[in-house]
């Protein structure tokens, strides 16, 4: 995504919020077994695929390194490539967003499915999404 991007600051932080992606789907994972379902609120039982957690986590990298886009774009006097790398992870979420319904069902948990849900702007018919579940109300 950052091809051409050649502002160390830029680099630097949106390599943060893709580690910090990691870490987060990562840590959720391993208390998912204590949370509850986002659409029955039973508790969750079902095992996690690796690839499932692989596509939250690049979800929820996506959609913090598109808001450090943003806001240099926003901010600074942004070179092309970095307006250039902004329009790359536009497209890229409009491509994966029919895909999320489907990827937070197989979360599955609350925690999981609030932060992959927030981490990248929904338009269109998915817009439901956008709010999260409201697992802050629940818990």
């Amino acid at each position: 995504m950052l091809e051409g991007v050649t502002d160390p600051a830029v680099r630097a932080a949106v390599a943060a919020v893709c580690a910090a992606a990691a870490w987060w789907v990562g840590a959720f994972a391993v208390i998912r077994h204590l949370g509850v379902h986002h659409s029955s609120l039973q508790p969750v039982d079902s095992e996690i695929a690796l690839e499932t957690l692989q596509s939250a986590t690049s979800i929820v990298a996506l959609g913090t390194a598109q808001r450090i886009l943003a806001e240099q774009l926003r901010t600074a006097a942004a070179d092309e490539a970095v307006r250039m790398a902004y329009c790359r992870a536009i497209t890229e979420s409009i491509v994966i967003e029919s895909r999320l319904p489907e990827l937070l069902e197989e979360l599955g948990e609350l925690r999981l499915v609030d932060l992959v849900s927030t981490s990248i702007p929904w338009r269109g018919r998915f817009t439901k999404y956008a709010g999260g579940t409201g697992a802050g109300q629940v818990e």
